[in-house]
């Protein structure tokens, strides 16, 4: 195996990103949790959990602790033994102390023999990639539980203990989110940012802003821009 870059370590942010990149990239959880979305395949990132991600996979993150810290190494294509360790996207779990305190060739050679990350049923990356793919659809409890492959009670119990939110809740802040960035980034006008994103009019997106910021989109945007 050729000579190994340091791996270093990151926190993700609570909005959810995507990335592909033509180099292998591994995650390791140290703490928190960060849901991770591999070419559809899903899994949760926790302290001891694992995810390979091959060269030119596309792939969405998101920060569900504050206090998320993942270790990361990003590794060259080229060498084949890190190719072959690569050749598919796999989520394995380790023990936290080795995810921790091993050196960064240790880590890479437990990897081959590291039983499969299982879990947990919610995935918050997948679920908001797909909400934010269409925000002003027709989205309510029983299509958020179907999207992800739960029940309504399931999700509401699930989503809440993870967000303190409800599932209406939790979508009112996703298209309020992408609302925000959208002021920022586009020369938009606010009624038709606030239709894009799901909202029945100006006035009430306007209502629901200023109640989870503290400033009408107007005043946000002159603030950010």
């Amino acid at each position: 195996m050729s000579r190994l870059p340091i791996s270093v370590e990151r926190s993700y942010p609570s909005d959810c990103l995507s990335d592909t990149h033509d180099h292998h990239q591994l995650l390791v959880g140290l703490d928190g949790r960060v849901d991770l979305e591999v070419e559809g395949r899903g899994a949760a990132v926790v302290p001891g959990g694992v995810c390979l991600i091959p060269a030119e996979a596309r792939h969405h993150y998101l920060g569900v602790d504050a206090g998320n810290r993942c270790r990361v190494m990003d590794l060259a294509v080229g060498d084949a033994r890190l190719d072959a360790l690569f050749a598919a996207i796999r989520f394995v779990r380790l023990p936290p102390d080795m995810a921790r305190e091993a050196g960064d060739a240790a880590l890479l050679n437990a990897l081959a023999g590291a039983p499969t990350l299982v879990g947990p049923r919610l995935n918050l990356a997948r679920l908001t990639r797909r909400v934010l793919a269409d925000p002003a659809g027709p989205w309510c409890p029983a299509r958020l539980a179907e999207e992800a492959c739960l029940s309504e009670r399931q999700l509401r119990r699930r989503l809440t203990a993870l967000t303190g939110l409800t599932p209406g809740q939790w979508l009112r802040r996703q298209r309020l989110a992408l609302a925000a960035r959208r002021l920022v980034e586009t020369p938009a006008p606010v009624t038709d940012i606030a239709l894009a994103c799901g909202f029945a009019d100006g006035p009430q997106f306007s209502r629901h802003f200023r109640d989870w910021r503290g400033v009408t989109p107007r005043a946000f945007r002159r603030r950010h821009r």
